[in-house]
């Protein structure tokens, strides 16, 4: 009969699939249970998938069926589909290892363990295998959305001598002088660099929350434009000179704000004077415009309610300078 041993809490990692990391006497073993046992002992770290080459060709096939499908049935604004395709393509150049396969991995075998801090608290552990030829491969653990899930996971790969972690410095911002902008929210003067902070602490992960929105944003203009063309171009071929249609254009148009509406809502934590294009003060709002990605104007409103006279007046005179 099997013997079946349990493992030890401390050498027990939780996983976001529901799965265990056991941290055994020569290995990680990875399972769906709390107990270790010699069938979990099986070294496969030559089996590797190449799944950049996959995903190329998953997304070629998905571009090529879209093409076939707008061109064959003249709906064209079914094209727009193809920028999921290149949105995937984003990712799968940042592949640069095969993937490996075995649920066991020898100590021996690790050359190093880097964490990687996701979006969505979607944390992971990147494991760099070297296998008995010196092919190297990448297995990805997906931690448990928790600081806990991190913290415990950075000590289990530490004991084992591989962890690369790199910490970022901890930014002083106590000498710096502020300017209140908001409801907790403050500019520290850096130079010339404004840090904003929250509740009196800088969120470091904020620096450029813009880059989380251009593909989405971009994409929500392509398509209701793409729609109003599409549409333009029946009226012209089908003389369909009637207001309902061009409201419809209309519509679609409108549509295309949406977008840039979202975009705008959002406030880097970071603003360099040299990327801020002008500044104007409304009746409620002290306006920012500072340059954005492939020369877009973005803009960062503050409410002036919250502002002091001399606050505006420092503001100004940073601006001005």
């Amino acid at each position: 009969m099997t013997k079946l041993i349990k493992t030890k809490p401390e050498d027990l990692l939780n996983l976001q699939s529901g799965d265990y990391a056991h941290f055994v006497e020569d290995g990680i073993a990875i399972n769906n249970v709390k107990t270790f046992e010699p069938r979990h002992r099986i070294n496969e770290i030559h089996k590797t998938s190449d799944i950049k080459k996959i995903r190329i060709g998953l997304n070629i096939v998905f571009s090529l069926v879209v093409f076939m499908f707008a061109f064959f049935t003249g709906f064209y604004p079914l094209s727009l589909l193809l920028f999921l395709s290149l949105y995937d393509l984003r990712s799968v150049q940042r592949i640069n290892l095969p993937i490996n396969k075995s649920n066991f991995i020898p100590y021996k075998n690790i050359e190093e363990v880097k964490m990687i801090k996701g979006m969505l608290s979607f944390n992971y552990a990147h494991i760099i295998i070297v296998d008995n030829q010196g092919n190297k491969s990448l297995k990805k653990l997906r931690l448990y959305d928790s600081k806990s899930g991190w913290d415990r996971a950075v000590i289990m790969f530490d004991k084992l001598g591989k962890l690369n972690l790199q910490i970022d410095p901890v930014l002083d911002i106590s000498h710096l002088k502020r300017i209140s902008v908001g409801n907790g929210s403050e500019y520290a003067i850096d130079g010339n660099t404004l840090l904003l902070l929250e509740n009196g602490k800088y969120n470091k992960e904020r620096e450029d929350p813009f880059k989380y929105f251009r593909f989405i944003a971009l994409t929500g203009v392509l398509i209701p434009l793409g729609a109003a063309i599409t549409k333009v171009k029946k009226i012209i071929e089908y003389h369909e000179y009637d207001p309902v249609h061009y409201t419809v254009v209309f519509i679609f148009l409108l549509l295309t704000l949406i977008p840039f509406s979202f975009v705008q809502k959002t406030k880097p934590t970071v603003l360099k004077k040299s990327n801020v294009k002008g500044f104007k003060i409304t009746k409620k709002h002290f306006v920012i415009k500072v340059r954005g990605w492939k020369g877009f104007t973005l803009i960062i409103k503050h409410d002036l309610k919250y502002f002091t006279k001399e606050g505006i007046e420092e503001l100004k005179t940073y601006f001005s300078q």
